[in-house]
């Protein structure tokens, strides 16, 4: 079985008027994100931007939870806290994976638009999961997403999350959560 990673890219990425920007670190998505993760057994949730303030408010945030006066408190938030690591670019957590697995990983991407490229489904990336001894590393945009030069060098992207409504703005952290519970949640209910 392989190991899960995620990724929360803020370089490139859109802004409203379609320039490419980097987005800012939130203290939600560090922390929320950290908390899913753990929950669905990620092993590394990276937070990848390659602005140095930006970096140290990431690595602050992790550090409140796990080197602070927190970190003695009876709380599971250090512990998903624990597995947030920040990097400057998506190539360095690339190789941070293949270090750590011996192999590169499958580069699955996000969007909440659909796009041209091959897609997989979650049942599909479930199943790999199980029995592929490969890792997988999904990576989530911010702003109003990721570039398409940035998917295109993703091996495979996630479907859209599409709910029976018109308005599709879920924040980075609701889509995290649904997208980890589709791939890596216990599908075995009655």
């Amino acid at each position: 079985m392989g190991n899960l990673y995620v990724g929360l890219l803020h370089y490139p990425m859109r802004n409203r008027r379609g320039e490419i920007v980097a987005t800012s670190t939130t203290s939600m998505d560090v922390h929320d994100i950290a908390r899913s993760a753990r929950t669905y057994g990620v092993h590394r949730y990276f937070v990848v931007t390659p602005v140095p303030s930006q970096q140290a408010i990431a690595w602050r945030i992790r550090g409140f939870w796990t080197e602070g006066e927190r970190a003695w408190e009876i709380s599971r938030r250090g512990e998903a806290m624990e597995y947030v690591a920040v990097a400057e670019d998506l190539e360095e957590t690339i190789e941070w994976i293949e270090d750590a697995e011996g192999q590169p990983p499958l580069l699955v991407a996000t969007s909440a638009r659909g796009t041209g490229k091959t897609a997989i489904s979650f049942d599909e990336l479930r199943t790999r999961l199980k029995t592929d001894p490969r890792p997988v590393y999904i990576v989530f945009g911010t702003g109003w997403g990721m570039t398409e030069e940035l998917i295109d060098v993703c091996d495979v992207i996630l479907p859209p999350i599409m709910a029976n409504s018109e308005f599709n703005h879920l924040s980075v952290r609701a889509a995290v959560a649904i997208m980890l519970d589709r791939v890596a949640g216990d599908r075995d209910e009655c």
